[in-house]
């Protein structure tokens, strides 16, 4: 990597420290922060070289650094990438983008103007996994695609600033919205609050697109137990993307036929196959290291702002129908 390129990283928390240790591991790290002081310890685990502050601020001013990654509660990303954007700095912000499509498209015509990058953390689109998935459906392997539905559960981890929607939708939502490529015109949402009033902890979220494919995305942190499943059925086959499940189980093809006797289907079921791909790949890496090349190399990636403002749109499409539940 450019040595002259130097990136800091404004929080430090439980996902943040995983964005530290990529761009350290790129030779591009400069700086860290984090409002709390014991942040530094887990820094400093990754290298004691490492430069820490508590003061974000510090490091908007920063004129060695070109690029700021933003890993804090959603809340506070529009007002980030906006001070970042402002200080000339080029912008890598965790999902999602901002809380509010008209802040969302503030920050992106910002961007624009000040002609910077500025990159949304779906992570879940540099998946080796999610990749080899829309290879195999692109190169025809389940006909069309029919149906597609999404799993992403677990027992907390619970906000209490957003909805579940907003904590665990967005990487699902990127990576329907990439596999369809089509307008949606049609988008429905129920869910529940039990912890906290006004805050849901469940939503199930419908999309219907142009080309009549239909999909849902079920999302709760009220869960017994971890599942974060993708399944797209086709006309000749189905696949299922289960990054829960151990390397080679990951991504499975099920070759099931229905036919007709005498006027009723019959059902024909095969065993799931398993569609190899490189599990080695850490995506979280493949995905710093595309925000790198966009700065250096101009290589696009494929979670740009345009992205995230699409997931943006459903998003808030999908608040407004939570509201009335």
């Amino acid at each position: 990597m450019n040595k002259n390129l130097k990136v800091g990283v404004i929080g430090c928390g439980y996902w943040g420290i995983n964005l530290v240790r990529n761009f350290y591991n790129l030779g591009v790290l400069g700086v860290v922060s984090d409002l709390n002081k014991e942040a530094e310890k887990k820094v400093k685990k990754i290298s004691k070289t490492i430069k820490f502050k508590l003061n974000y601020r510090e490091l908007m001013k920063d004129n060695s650094l070109k690029a700021i990654v933003i890993a804090t509660p959603a809340k506070s990303h529009f007002n980030l990438v906006e001070m970042a954007l402002n200080h000339n700095k080029h912008v890598f912000v965790e999902k999602p983008l901002c809380l509010n499509l008209k802040e969302g498209k503030k920050l992106k015509n910002l961007s624009i103007k000040k002609n910077l990058k500025l990159m949304v953390g779906h992570l879940m689109l540099y998946h080796p996994g999610f990749i080899k998935m829309k290879k195999v459906i692109a190169e025809g392997l389940i006909g069309d695609i029919r149906y597609i539905y999404s799993n992403r559960l677990n027992l907390g981890k619970l906000r209490k600033d957003e909805d579940v929607l907003w904590s665990f939708a967005p990487h699902d939502i990127s990576m329907i919205l990439n596999l369809v490529e089509s307008k949606i015109t049609k988008i429905d949402a129920f869910g529940g609050s039990y912890v906290k009033k006004n805050i849901k902890d469940t939503s199930l979220t419908s999309l219907t697109f142009q080309n009549n494919i239909k999909a849902h995305i079920f999302v709760s942190w009220l869960h017994p137990y971890k599942d974060q499943r993708l399944v797209v059925v086709g006309a000749k086959g189905m696949i299922v993307f289960a990054d829960v499940l151990e390397k080679n189980n990951k991504l499975l093809f099920y070759n099931h036929k229905v036919t007709w006797r005498d006027s009723f289907p019959i059902v024909t079921k095969a065993k799931g196959k398993k569609i190899l791909f490189n599990f080695k790949k850490e995506p979280l890496k493949i995905e710093c290291k595309s925000f790198v090349n966009w700065i250096l190399k101009n290589e696009k990636p494929v979670s740009d702002v345009d992205e995230g403002i699409k997931v943006l749109e459903v998003l808030n499409k999908a608040k407004f129908k939570l509201a009335k539940c």
